[in-house]
């Protein structure tokens, strides 16, 4: 691959410090609503006008006052924490993810919601979720050992690579239990549903009924059938054995309120293991196929996450006690996510009447937060479009707002899996980058495009070698 980065190139302050990795090109204004739709569907980080990265609130007069992005952190806060109360998850969720994840905590409200928060909050304390660092090793051996029996330098899907990788740790971790075949189906629906979710979004933003067709509604309910009946097999099957397995069916079904004594429906089972099966994986693949596009290019970040490794892990197997202590490793991975969060954009529905910034939003009116567009925000950030891991320094990042950087959102509802994701992350792009050097030709520069998740337009195209 000619286009490749050069020792010359490496040792380059400039490759290392000023590199513009892809971006979303957005329109100058807001669009008309014949031409937001296309844009839209195409890619609903196109539909978002320039303006939105430098304002505090952007409300488009096409939807008369009726949606806002807002970008401010004051703002978000007031939405997704002060006021939280007057805002609910949205219809535009509940049309994409009740589908696959049934009334989940996903998509819940209110009583229902809290209710499903407290039961599952245990199982997803990081001491608990350390003891599955094993299981990860293990699955990051067994990628390790597929690169190294291909012929070295093969260009190969290192998207579809992340997607298999994280989906392992997926089975056998939270998903114990699940075999190979129940696998195979819960990965394959769960990548054709989320690809085809902005049909979906868009129908609902101009208000058209759910039973309206498009060209991918089959798919879409193939997938999901497919989703949910593996899904209520698995229970079914975890309840016979007396919830055994030790993953998170297992443990959820043994789980009790202790207040009430009442414990989860199997349907609720199901709901909350299409919740992780759609964003358990999907999330954390992204980040890491960004994560290893973005080093491939800047190999400076290659080096310095060996260094680390060899310096706190030593030659040994990367432990729960050594995650904490990568340091470097981190930094990257949170500098990925600030370009391209795995989850680009949140919304929440007004309940009530409700004033934000000064402006007033009716009841049923859309506030969109588009957390691509904060972590790039002009006002926000220096250099917002650069790829810089050392904004991430400990000392560094403590001068952020909370709501700068949310790669997890924020507030009651912030992700309940955030403690997994970055233990998984932090090991595996570590093991990964101590096993293998990474090369991407210059000319791939695929677009950010957000399917609920940010995934690169076209693939990720990357030539792996591994390392004696």
């Amino acid at each position: 691959m000619s286009a490749e980065l050069s020792p010359a190139d490496l040792a380059s302050p400039a490759a290392i410090s000023s590199w513009i990795p892809p971006r979303v090109q957005p329109p100058r204004a807001a669009l008309p609503l014949w031409r937001f739709l296309p844009a839209f569907l195409k890619n609903p980080l196109r539909g978002i006008p320039e303006p939105v990265y430098h304002e505090a609130m952007f409300v488009p007069s096409s939807m008369r006052g009726r949606m806002a992005w807002i970008t401010d952190p004051g703002l978000v806060e007031q939405v997704l924490l002060r006021q939280a109360d007057k805002f609910s998850k949205t219809e535009v969720e509940r049309r994409i993810f009740e589908p696959i994840v049934g009334g989940g905590i996903l998509t819940a409200n209110g009583q229902d919601w809290r209710w499903q928060r407290r039961l599952l909050a245990p199982l997803f304390r990081p001491s608990e979720l350390l003891t599955f660092v094993p299981q990860m090793t293990v699955a990051l051996d067994h990628l390790l050992a597929r690169w190294a029996t291909d012929t070295q330098g093969r260009v190969r899907r290192i998207d579809d690579d992340m997607t298999d990788l994280t989906f392992d740790v997926l089975t056998s971790t939270l998903f114990a239990g699940c075999t190979e075949a129940e696998g195979t189906v819960l990965k394959s629906a769960t990548g054709k549903y989320l690809e085809r979710t902005s049909w979906e979004i868009a129908f609902e933003i101009l208000q058209f009924p759910k039973w309206l067709w498009h060209p991918y509604k089959r798919e879409m309910r193939r997938a999901a059938h497919d989703l949910q009946s593996t899904l209520t097999g698995l229970v079914a099957r975890e309840r016979t054995k007396g919830w055994a397995s030790g993953g998170l069916g297992a443990k959820l079904g043994a789980a009790v309120d202790p207040d009430t004594g009442q414990s989860m429906s199997d349907a609720m089972i199901v709901a909350n293991l299409g919740t992780f099966a759609a964003a358990g994986h999907e999330t954390t693949a992204k980040a890491l196929t960004w994560a290893l596009y973005l080093i491939a290019r800047v190999p400076h970040w290659q080096n310095q996450i060996r260094d680390e490794v060899a310096r706190v892990v030593g030659s040994g197997v990367i432990e729960a006690r050594h995650i904490d202590d990568l340091v470097v490793t981190r930094q990257v991975l949170e500098e990925a996510m600030r370009l391209y969060p795995p989850a680009p954009v949140m919304t929440r529905q007004a309940i009530e009447e409700v004033t934000l910034g000064g402006r007033t939003f009716a009841a049923g009116s859309l506030i969109v937060i588009p957390v691509y567009v904060i972590q790039r925000h002009r006002a926000l950030w220096e250099r917002p479009d650069e790829f810089d891991p050392t904004r991430f320094a400990p000392e560094r990042a403590k001068t952020y707002l909370r709501t700068q950087f949310m790669p997890f959102g924020f507030g009651p509802r912030i992700c309940i899996g955030m403690s997994f994701a970055m233990i998984e992350a932090t090991l595996l792009l570590a093991g990964m980058v101590r096993g293998a050097d990474f090369f991407v030709d210059k000319n791939v520069a695929p677009e950010p495009l957000s399917r609920v998740t940010l995934r690169p337009r076209g693939g990720m195209p990357m030539r792996v070698a591994t390392r004696k």
